[in-house]
């Protein structure tokens, strides 16, 4: 099989890229308690290590940030953009406080598979937020109707780092694909994919986001568009691939105005927010009282929390809890 091409687009985002390689490397994940902003009690200076440009981590994290303030005045959260593995590596290292991240790459960091670079044992699960569902958007008259139709095609990837980028890796894996399947490659953020598209320079683009996914409803108004579906067999590979991975149907006609009014059978994995291990007990206790007892604030800027109930947000999710958001959880009857 030919190799894949990276367009000269790729090439210029090299040095862009080249800085979240830098922030791996300056981000070793460590056992040893890290140094950060966090006070012990009372007042406390955070950092929210969020998403990419385009997504929806980044606002919100912002009304995270400001629900808290509201609540809790002597908080007081930074929102910076990140991504999942990202995340998780800056809260290892102490870089930051608190992140989103998706439940696969938790798991990835938990038991030292890469991307990660080894096991990190000091960020815990704080919150269950709403499930992230993997979407690949193709053109309605491109022909592609399945993954093994991308083969030889221009297709627009996430950054190294984004855990999209790992979900496309996983769907490939059980399709017996791999990257190097498709012709041209181009990786950016969500907002260049759309540009990509619009103007007829890739034939897909996938992330692992809310439904409806922004780009689509985006895409939809200049061209119609597909979502592609993952058969049983694929699922099932999928899902043994990362116990973060489960089975996610979109229902028909959801997409219907962007040209898909069929149901779409994919995947998804839960957003979570993540939390530094050595923030105290108390600190985490509080901010997460607030964001499970006021989450239907947060669905303004991410309406898939309006179908979270708050007794899902603590639930079990075969990780570790950070003991203030346990301490929570049982006091709410949540976790027995």
């Amino acid at each position: 099989m030919e190799s894949a091409k990276v367009s000269r687009r790729t090439v210029l985002k090299a040095g862009l890229f080249g800085g979240i390689s830098l922030l791996f490397g300056a981000c070793q994940p460590t056992g040893a308690p890290a140094p950060g902003p966090a006070q012990p009690t009372g007042p406390a200076k955070l950092v929210f290590s969020s998403g990419p440009t385009g997504g929806s981590w980044i606002p919100l994290a912002g009304a995270v940030s400001e629900l808290v303030k509201q609540k809790s005045p002597e908080i007081e959260i930074t929102v910076e953009p990140g991504a999942t593995y990202i995340n998780i590596e800056k809260l290892a290292a102490g870089k930051a406080d608190l992140g989103w991240a998706n439940l696969d790459g938790f798991y990835d960091a938990l038991e030292g598979r890469p991307p990660m670079r080894s096991k990190i044992t000091n960020v815990y699960y704080m919150i269950y937020m709403y499930p992230n569902v993997f979407q690949i958007a193709v053109p309605e008259d491109s022909g592609i109707r399945s993954l093994r139709d991308l083969r030889g095609r221009s297709v627009a990837l996430p950054p190294q780092g984004n855990s999209s980028l790992v979900a496309w890796e996983t769907a490939l894996k059980a399709h017996g694909m791999t990257i190097q399947d498709f012709g041209t490659v181009s990786y950016g953020s969500i907002a260049d994919h759309v540009e990509l598209i619009k103007n007829r320079q890739a034939d897909a683009m996938g992330w692992i986001t809310t439904v409806p996914a922004s780009f689509m409803l985006d895409l939809g108004t200049s061209r119609k568009m597909r979502i592609l579906s993952f058969d049983d067999e694929a699922l099932k590979k999928v899902e043994e691939i990362n116990k973060g991975y489960r089975k996610y149907v979109i229902p028909a006609g959801t997409y219907r105005e962007q040209g898909h009014p069929d149901q779409v059978v994919t995947f998804q994995t839960p957003t979570i927010m993540i939390v530094r291990a050595e923030l105290p007990e108390d600190l985490v206790y509080r901010i997460t009282k607030v964001v499970v007892e006021n989450k239907d604030e947060l669905a303004r800027a991410v309406s898939a929390i309006r179908n979270t109930q708050k007794a899902e947000m603590g639930q079990d999710l075969g990780v570790p809890y950070h003991p203030g958001a346990l301490k929570y959880y049982k006091e709410a009857g949540i976790v027995k």
